[in-house]
């Protein structure tokens, strides 16, 4: 008998499937669609979506079982967070605080929860906190952190997610109306991302923008080493038909926006491929006319792969149980995360807290576990005077390996140094230059930038990829930029093809400062 069900509302529906779990892996076994409303000629069967929901239950037996519940990106607030380095156990409260200025829905009742970004480390080191002061004084011995994690002195990335709380009260009535216990609530981008890192197409080493087509909206999400990073979900309606030019060709202007979009707010993070989720001929097609639009790598990834089936879902194909199979990818990924017992990146009803206080019968509790064990360590050391130097051999042979690791680490944290304070010895005002480009610049119906590089090195240099309406719009765009205080050169240039028509054609250039003109006021 099936042991877990998640549901999900999309726009017109409630989408459910079941299954069971024996050991760590579960079997799927049935899957259903209720639309939220039926047509008025049902007569006495159109009965609440509530009530058909329990029947279904009742018929096919899945009473007492644990129910998940997945959100989509529109029913909750998702948004990026920023610390400089703090304790984890401050983290929460931190994360509280700024929701109550950055959340548009947040309320002291609303439910909070998040997940650090931990793979973020080396990104977050060099682009986020350039500035951060270098600690100076003896050097100390310090245990290597492990490359999976951020270390405590690194600064944090975080994704936090709000729920309300009436959105909450309407789940919880839900569940009791149908008579399952609410054992989590999700968010549906995070478990088609845990799906999709078991799968053997997952690369850890390449930053992946994971699409996923629903009715109503385009859930993308940037996985950078297998995290989500960044998570947007543009409303493009999706047609039945996926293969038309119009549909591509609206998904390829969005894919690019959050290409663009994760690139600024992530310094260092690049999309390198693009994974689609779905599975047939329809879904190849589309793969290719991404491919062609993004000009990146498509594959497709099938969330029904390897996964095991029984009951009613073995006995017939996955097309006649569900017209869009495809879009229980975060279904199968939550189940699967419970049958592994792994935690979840978002979850409203267990969010991340502060740890409680230790209370004085805890302490008393530990003082005399401590005493005990002591007393048992000092019975025990002569039978394990052997035992111990050996370990301390091995101690010694770690730490020995971890300092050969620290020294490598302290040379790239010297050279990082070095870059910025080359950097900072230049003395360029930079806003000024950038005010003074902003202002001489064509308007946006002759050019626009899409990429502004800023480097110095005895002078400044700026580096501007651009797309223009025409090569007539080069020439005058030289000669605007180009006075006593600054240097033009000019790099490629040449016509676009499938582009935007407004502008059909690139060009770029670099605009140098030179070092005795840098170190003034522009």
């Amino acid at each position: 008998m099936p042991n877990y069900i998640a549901f999900s509302w999309e726009q017109n529906v409630l989408s459910l499937l079941a299954a069971k779990v024996q050991g760590t892996t579960a079997y799927f076994e049935q899957l259903e669609v209720f639309p939220k409303q039926l047509p008025e000629n049902a007569g006495t069967d159109a009965a609440p979506l509530a009530e058909r929901v329990a029947e279904y239950i009742r018929s096919k037996k899945l009473t007492k079982v644990d129910a998940v519940v997945l959100l989509g990106r529109a029913d909750v607030e998702v948004r990026s967070m920023f610390f400089p380095p703090v304790p984890p156990d401050e983290l929460p409260e931190l994360v509280r605080f700024q929701a109550a200025r950055e959340f548009n829905n947040y309320d002291p009742d609303s439910l909070l929860d998040f997940f650090q970004t931990n793979k973020l480390e080396d990104v977050s080191r060099s682009t986020l906190f350039p500035s951060l002061p270098t600690v100076r004084g003896p050097q100390r011995q310090t245990k290597q952190p492990d490359k999976t994690t951020v270390p405590a002195g690194s600064p944090k990335h975080i994704l936090a997610s709000v729920l309300r709380s009436d959105v909450l009260k309407q789940i919880q009535h839900f569940c009791t109306d149908i008579n399952v216990h609410l054992k989590r609530i999700v968010l549906r981008p995070c478990e088609t991302a845990f799906l999709f890192r078991q799968s053997k197409q997952f690369n850890p080493v390449k930053t992946t923008l994971l699409v996923e087509l629903d009715s109503e909206e385009t859930v993308q999400t940037v996985l950078f080493r297998g995290e989500p990073v960044f998570i947007r979900s543009p409303k493009i309606h999706c047609p039945d038909d996926i293969t038309g030019a119009d549909f591509a060709a609206r998904l390829v202007a969005e894919l690019k926006r959050t290409r663009i979009a994760v690139r600024n707010e992530i310094q260092g993070v690049t999309v390198d491929d693009i994974v689609l989720c779905g599975a047939g001929k329809s879904f190849e097609t589309l793969a290719s006319q991404i491919a062609a639009g993004m000009e990146t790598a498509v594959q497709i990834f099938d969330p029904w792969d390897n996964i095991p089936l029984s009951g009613e879902l073995a006995k017939q194909t996955l097309a006649k149980s569900a017209k869009h199979p495809e879009r229980f990818a975060p279904f199968i990924g939550t189940i699967e995360r419970l049958a592994k017992n792994a935690a979840g990146d978002i979850d409203f009803l267990s969010p991340k807290r502060k740890p409680e206080p230790v209370g004085q019968r805890q302490f008393l509790n530990a003082v005399i576990a401590t005493a005990i064990l002591l007393l048992v360590c000092i019975a025990g050391i002569g039978f394990y005077t052997r035992s111990a130097l050996t370990n301390e051999v091995k101690t010694l042979s770690n730490q020995r390996t971890s300092l050969d690791r620290t020294v490598k680490t302290v040379n790239v944290d010297k050279a990082q140094l070095k870059a910025i304070e080359e950097w900072q010895s230049d003395k360029i005002d930079w806003f000024g230059e950038l005010g003074w480009l902003s202002k001489t610049a064509p308007n946006s119906r002759d050019m626009i930038v899409t990429e502004l590089t800023l480097g110095a090195n005895r002078g400044g240099q700026m580096g501007l990829k651009t797309l223009v309406r025409d090569s007539s719009v080069v020439s005058p765009m030289e000669e605007r930029f180009r006075d006593d205080k600054h240097d033009v050169k000019t790099g490629e240039k040449g016509e676009v093809k499938g582009g935007n028509p407004m502008y059909g054609f690139r060009f770029d250039l670099s605009i140098g400062v030179p070092q005795s003109k840098a170190s003034g006021k522009n």
